[in-house]
């Protein structure tokens, strides 16, 4: 009963003290603390569920903090003058894991002192019971060797005296014993003093030790709230660029640059286009890749027109299925939020290096859109690829926040055109399917006929 009490005025607590616009997991538990400020104050990418999950370890945590709360509210109030000024403030996303990183390095400095001090604390604690116990012993034995002193001096005075001390060196010698005893019983009273002075110090340096740790623990709890300030900035502004984004590259793609050439490539290899046989079933894109965000919309928001699949920079992607490259473009090197590049020539908007592949699989002719690849990857036009093969490599081109492969599927219709297609493209690159949240409007799950935009995760799962 006290355990249900206890998670239910937490509960209570939590929804008093959120922070508008900040969601909270609430089936998550919050209490490793470790293991979450791990995860999310450091630099690797995070999945969307993460990403999701850190929110509401953010929330947990400011909850508790008054000083948190009030960054991550502060921030919450600037979201109207995010979304106003996105590109200014998507730049400045570049700066904050710079300073993330900082605070994680003067945090292993902290904890490194956090360990010294912990492990002197520890020997002191030691010292002092084992200096306690030794003083103790000391204390009982004077205290025995006075009680037995004064019962030998009483015997020796009364008894000595009434039946006569024989002789005079019977007298010195009596005298001198106890003389004896009494310089023993002082010497170890001194060393008695010395060893409580010492104990004291002791005592004393444990204290201030104790406060430094405090401090210290303090000192790592306060950048690590930084941190996720931080971050928390970071993902707003990720979430306020991702719900304009569609629009932004709707306003800025329309026709391949190099449409031309690209059709005067085509009909130089019509022979060999002709001989492409269609795939049965498609081939996952990225061995080992994970997904990491879906079609149609973010979970924070925002349209999001393809999958996601993320994995390590330099990762191969590989074609789909048996085709032909009809586009390909780059010269971007790493990107971040707000980066528009589209390389060269005339990609995607903010789709960084990227690769066109028009495949005719299961009996479909389908288009197949791979951007944000690595610098001096991606294949060149005209070239012909079964499924399987190399086309390019895992990178963080244009508007990205991290490695990972961005794919859209668009299908045109019967696999018997696809020489045509090939030779006759106009250069659109939403293949007729419209960009932004227009794109919307011609999903192939909706009932839209070719051409209609295909749900990746239909095709490659989302595990």
């Amino acid at each position: 009963m006290r355990r249900k009490l206890i998670a239910f005025l937490t509960a209570v607590f939590l929804a008093v003290c959120v922070v508008p616009g900040l969601p909270v997991k609430a089936e998550e538990d919050y209490s490793n603390t470790d293991y979450w400020n791990q995860m999310c104050t450091s630099g690797q990418a995070l999945t969307d569920a993460e990403k999701s999950a850190c929110m509401g370890y953010m929330q947990y945590i400011a909850s508790q903090t008054d000083t948190l709360r009030d960054q991550l509210q502060e921030i919450e109030n600037r979201r109207a003058e995010i979304s106003a000024n996105i590109s200014y403030y998507a730049a400045q996303v570049r700066n904050y894991q710079a300073q993330a990183d900082a605070l994680n390095g003067e945090i292993a400095t902290l904890n490194g002192q956090i360990a010294v001090l912990e492990k002197e604390i520890q020997e002191a604690e030691e010292q002092i019971v084992k200096k306690e116990a030794e003083i103790d012993a000391v204390q009982d034995k004077i205290k025995d060797r006075m009680v037995s002193a004064q019962g030998t001096m009483r015997l020796n005075q009364y008894l000595d005296i009434l039946m006569g001390a024989r002789t005079f060196d019977d007298f010195i010698r009596i005298a001198n014993g106890i003389s004896d005893i009494t310089a023993y019983d002082e010497k170890t009273m001194t060393d008695l003093a010395d060893d409580i002075e010492e104990l004291n110090r002791t005592k004393a340096k444990l204290e201030e030790d104790k406060v430094k740790l405090d401090a210290a623990k303090q000192e790592v709890v306060d950048k690590q709230n930084a941190i996720l300030a931080l971050k928390y900035e970071v993902q707003l502004v990720e979430q306020e660029l991702r719900n304009q984004f569609a629009e932004l590259e709707a306003q800025g793609n329309r026709i391949a640059g190099d449409i031309e050439a690209i059709q005067a490539t085509m009909r130089e290899i019509t022979e060999q286009l002709n001989q492409i046989a269609g795939t049965s079933g498609w081939t996952y894109p990225v061995a080992g890749g994970r997904y990491s965000a879906g079609t149609w919309h973010y979970s924070s928001g925002g349209v999001h027109l393809g999958m996601d699949i993320a994995a390590a920079k330099g990762s191969t992607i590989v074609a789909v299925g048996n085709g032909v490259i009809i586009k390909s473009a780059d010269g971007c090197g790493d990107g971040y939020l707000g980066n528009w590049c589209a390389g060269s020539p005339g990609g995607s908007l903010g789709g960084g290096n990227q690769v066109y592949l028009l495949t005719k699989i299961n009996g479909g002719l389908y288009a197949v859109k791979y951007v944000h690849m690595l610098a001096g990857t991606p294949v060149a036009k005209g070239t012909i690829v079964l499924a399987g093969d190399y086309i390019g490599q895992v990178g963080t081109s244009g508007n990205s926040s991290g490695p990972h492969c961005h794919i859209e599927v668009f299908y045109l219709g019967s696999a018997d055109n696809f020489t045509s297609y090939a030779q006759n493209w106009n250069g659109d690159l939403a293949f007729g399917c419209g960009w932004g949240s227009a794109g919307l409007n011609r999903l192939c799950e909706n009932g839209a006929g070719a051409p209609c935009r295909v749900k990746p995760e239909a095709l490659f799962g989302n595990g």
